[in-house]
C-alpha cells in the first residue's frame, strides 16, 4: 500500500484551505456537540488523539476538562500551544503517533475528530482501536467523527473538488477503490504565483455498519451512530459520528 508525508498534507496549506470548515462558529458548535454527545463536565479526562493545531482540546479544557492532546505534527502543536496560552488554559499536549498509544485507563472520553481516523492499513487501524479501547477506564466512551462514505458520489475514477480562497486554490482529483475501501487523493495546491505543489494521500472510508463492527470487534460496546449534526445516522447525513464505550 501506498505511503504518504503527513507534514506534506497536514501544513499551513492545510490550514488555509480548510478555514470556512474549522472556523470560530463551527468549532464552536462542534464542542457544544462534543461535550453533550460524551456528558463533559468540569474534569472530565479527555485524550484528543490527531488534535492537530487544538481547536476542540483548547475550548475542552475552556470548559474545564482536563486534557490530553496527542498529533504527529510539531507544527500544529505549536500553534496548539499558542492559543492555549492566549486563552489562558492548560492543556498537555505531546508529539505522538497515534500508532504507539499505551496509555492504560487513564481518560474518561477519547475523541478522533475531523477525520483523524483511515489513514493506515486496516490491520494499523484494528491496533489503534485497540489502543484507545485500553486508554479509557471501564464505562469511558470514544467519539469517532469521519466521512459518510454514503453521502458521497464515489467513482473509480478520479473526480475533480476545487477550494478557492482570495484567488489560491487547492484542487484534488480523488478514485475511490472498492476494493480496500479507500478514497486515493492528488493533490495540488498554487499559492502567491507559486510553482505548484503536488502530493498523494489516502484515507479508510467506511459505512456505519463496517466502522460499528470493528468497534465491537475491538471490545467496544453500545456503538450508536449520529449525523454530523448530533441528528440520528442516516445514510444522507453530512458526517457520521461514532459513539462507543468501555465495558
Amino acid at each position: 500500500m501506498a505511503r504518504f508525508d503527513f507534514d506534506e498534507l497536514f501544513d499551513q496549506d492545510y490550514l488555509h484551505f480548510y478555514r470556512k470548515f474549522i472556523n470560530y462558529e463551527a468549532t464552536e458548535h462542534e464542542v457544544d456537540l462534543i461535550e453533550t454527545l460524551c456528558g463533559i463536565e468540569e474534569g472530565t479526562r479527555v485524550l484528543d488523539v490527531a488534535c492537530g493545531h487544538g481547536r476542540i482540546a483548547n475550548p475542552l479544557a475552556e470548559a474545564g476538562a482536563q486534557v490530553v492532546g496527542i498529533d504527529a505534527s510539531e507544527f500544529f502543536l505549536e500553534r496548539a500551544r499558542e492559543d492555549a496560552a492566549e486563552r489562558g488554559v492548560n492543556v498537555d499536549y505531546r508529539v505522538g503517533d497515534m500508532r504507539e498509544l499505551s496509555f492504560s485507563g487513564e481518560f474518561d472520553v477519547v475523541l478522533s475528530w475531523f477525520t483523524a481516523f483511515g489513514y493506515f492499513d486496516d490491520d494499523t487501524l484494528r491496533k489503534i482501536l485497540r489502543a484507545k479501547l485500553e486508554a479509557l477506564e471501564p464505562g469511558g466512551s470514544l467519539l469517532i467523527e469521519t466521512i459518510n462514505r454514503d453521502v458521497g458520489k464515489l467513482t473509480t475514477d478520479e473526480r475533480p473538488s476545487v477550494k478557492e480562497i482570495d484567488g489560491e486554490f487547492m484542487l484534488d482529483l480523488g478514485r475511490y477503490d472498492p476494493h480496500d475501501g479507500r478514497l486515493y487523493v492528488r493533490r495540488f495546491v498554487t499559492r502567491n504565483e507559486q510553482k505548484i505543489r503536488s502530493l498523494e494521500y489516502f484515507i479508510r472510508l467506511f459505512t456505519f455498519t463496517e466502522l460499528r463492527d470493528w468497534l465491537e470487534q475491538a471490545g467496544f460496546v453500545n456503538v450508536r451512530g449520529f449525523g454530523g449534526e448530533g441528528e440520528v445516522y442516516r445514510l444522507d447525513s453530512a458526517r457520521m459520528i461514532l459513539l462507543a464505550q468501555r465495558p
